[in-house]
């Protein structure tokens, strides 16, 4: 029961994490239409979120999920009982991960190379893996409240 009940919480953290690193990349990425050229396509706030989400959802669950649990249990063998320290740790293993993933998948999915890619997919690898390990943070205070 508490196995269920960890997934579904680190489920629940995907999701949320999904739909906000999905959110905040397509705001970013947005060009007001006062901003906008003639006769140039430019994606819109949710075409841009739908193919956020619909590449980064699967990562998430499929890379991010396992690798969640291979990191906790890491924190876990901490010896040292300072919140500050355990926070660190985990701060560190979730952002080396998280950028890890990210050039993983630019060298997976393309077959030339280059070094902007490689930065910018490790760069959003970071920030998604950072938005996980706190919004896992919270979920777990509002959980134990």
């Amino acid at each position: 029961m508490i196995m269920r009940s960890e997934m579904m919480k680190r489920f629940l953290t995907a999701l949320i994490s999904v739909i906000l690193f999905a959110t905040i990349l397509s705001w970013i990425s947005y060009t007001p239409s006062s901003q906008r050229e003639h006769n140039v396509y430019y994606f819109g706030f949710l075409e841009t979120f739908m193919f956020v989400f619909f590449y980064a959802g699967p990562v998430y669950l499929l890379v991010g999920l396992p690798l969640s649990f291979f990191i906790d249990k890491l924190i876990g063998k901490t010896k040292s009982n300072s919140k500050l320290t355990r926070y660190s740790i985990g701060l560190g293993l979730y952002s080396f991960v998280g950028t890890l993933v990210g050039f993983i998948f630019v060298i997976l999915l393309t077959q030339n190379v280059y070094w902007s890619e490689i930065i910018s997919f490790s760069i959003y690898g970071f920030i998604a893996s950072i938005f996980y390990y706190h919004l896992s943070l919270l979920l777990s205070k509002i959980n134990n409240k």
